[in-house]
């Protein structure tokens, strides 16, 4: 049986999300944001390597998400 790679899914579309914010940014201190907080994310999984620090890293790649939509929400694009 084949199983769907949902976790992968999700942090390719937080991705990609975060690189189009990148590249409407238009302030070097959003742009240092946008770029350091995916790598603060991978470094949770570093520092908690546990089943706690996954949950963790999936939490963090989803609020990140979040937080781009609502970025480029906020400088006038819409995520359909």
């Amino acid at each position: 049986m084949i199983q769907i790679p949902y976790t992968e899914i999700g942090i390719g579309i937080a991705v990609i999300l975060g690189a189009w914010a990148f590249i409407v940014a238009e302030d070097e201190r959003a742009r240092a944001v946008i770029v350091g907080l995916p790598v603060l994310i991978f470094l949770l999984r570093l520092i908690f390597p546990s089943p706690a620090g996954r949950l963790a890293l999936l939490l963090g790649w989803m609020l990140y998400g979040i937080g781009c939509i609502i970025f480029l929400r906020l400088n006038g694009l819409s995520v359909r």
